[in-house]
């Protein structure tokens, strides 16, 4: 198994935040489009954010990137007897950032047109292994 690098790692963090933002306003994981709700998960997030940034820029900018849209308050909790760790959490800066790039997303989809026989919006048909977008 090849380790894991930096901007990976932030990566993932950055979608665990969002998801877990999501589920704090929506009370699931979902962005309000206006189309229908996009149900996303972490996964799905860093593949697409990590995928979409690797053509334009390079390792070291994504990893100082994300740490950007990582909110890194260390503010205690006073009711908190014992910290076993901490959740991950958006910036002000995160949050926009990521509803920007799912609404944009979201207009992608749009303009594909791509529907399912429940008229759910549906990823593009996929050549082998290669998303055709």
């Amino acid at each position: 198994m090849l380790p894991i690098k930096p901007h990976e790692l932030f990566a993932h963090r950055v979608a665990e935040a969002y998801v877990l933002h999501l589920v704090s306003i929506n009370r699931r994981p979902v962005y309000r489009y206006s189309s229908g709700d996009i149900e996303v998960d972490r996964t799905f997030l860093m593949t697409l954010l990590d995928g979409y940034l690797a053509d334009r820029r390079d390792e070291s900018w994504r990893f100082r990137f994300y740490l950007r849209l990582l909110d890194d308050s260390n503010t205690k909790d006073t009711r908190v007897v014992f910290s076993g760790g901490k959740i991950p959490k958006l910036s002000k800066r995160g949050i926009r950032y990521m509803n920007a790039f799912i609404h944009e997303f979201g207009d992608m989809l749009v303009d594909i047109g791509g529907r399912d026989e429940e008229g759910m919006m549906t990823m593009p048909k996929s050549e082998g292994d290669h998303l055709s977008i």
